[in-house]
C-alpha cells in the first residue's frame, strides 16, 4: 500500500482566549492564509460562516505559530448504589458489600491546546499574541496548519555541509 498524503491545511480554528478583541460572547475565530496575509475572522454562526469582524496580519510580522498541549486528569464519580444494586442481585449481601467497597472513581486523562500566534505589533520591541484554545479532536488539523505556515512562509530547517541543523 501507497503513503498517505498529508494534506495541506490552509485553515484552522478556536475559541478565542485573548489577543483581540471581541463582539461575541462565543469567541470563535477561523484562520486563514490569503497571500501574505494571516485572515482573522470572528464567526458568529452556528452552521454556516457569518463574520462577526475581519483581522489582518501581514505573514511577515508573525514570529511563530506554536501549539501547546497539556494533559489534564479527569476524574469521574462511578455510582456505588447502582453497583451495590447488581452485586446484591447476582451475590446476595456479600455481593453488595464488595460492589459498593471497590473504588468509586474513574481517572481519564484529557488533552487541552492552546494555538499560540506571536507576531510583532508596531515595531520588533512590541510582541504580541493571540491565543486560541483547540480540542484535542482538531489537534491533526492545527499541526497540518502549522507546518503549512512553516512550510510556505518559513521555509524548512537548512542543514549545513555538516549535516547540522541550523535555526
Amino acid at each position: 500500500m501507497g503513503k498517505r498524503k498529508e494534506q495541506e491545511q490552509t485553515t484552522d480554528s478556536g475559541t478565542l482566549i485573548s489577543g483581540l478583541p471581541q463582539k461575541s460572547k462565543y469567541g470563535h475565530i477561523i484562520l486563514e492564509f490569503e497571500g501574505d496575509r494571516l485572515k482573522i475572522v470572528e464567526d458568529g454562526g452556528f452552521f454556516k460562516v457569518k463574520p462577526i469582524q475581519t483581522f489582518w496580519l501581514d505573514v511577515d510580522k508573525i514570529i511563530s505559530i506554536d501549539l501547546i498541549t497539556q494533559d489534564n486528569i479527569v476524574e469521574k464519580q462511578k455510582s456505588t448504589f447502582g453497583r451495590g444494586i447488581a452485586g446484591a442481585a447476582l451475590f446476595g449481601t456479600v455481593g453488595a458489600i464488595i460492589a459498593t467497597s471497590s473504588p468509586n472513581t474513574e481517572t481519564t486523562v484529557e488533552k487541552t491546546g492552546v494555538l499560540v500566534i506571536s507576531y510583532y505589533g508596531n515595531d520588533e520591541n512590541d510582541i504580541k499574541t493571540i491565543n486560541l484554545g483547540e480540542t484535542e479532536a482538531g489537534f491533526p488539523y492545527t499541526r497540518n496548519f502549522i507546518a503549512y505556515f512553516r512550510k510556505h512562509y518559513r521555509g524548512e530547517f537548512q542543514e549545513n555541509e555538516n549535516g547540522d541543523i541550523i535555526l
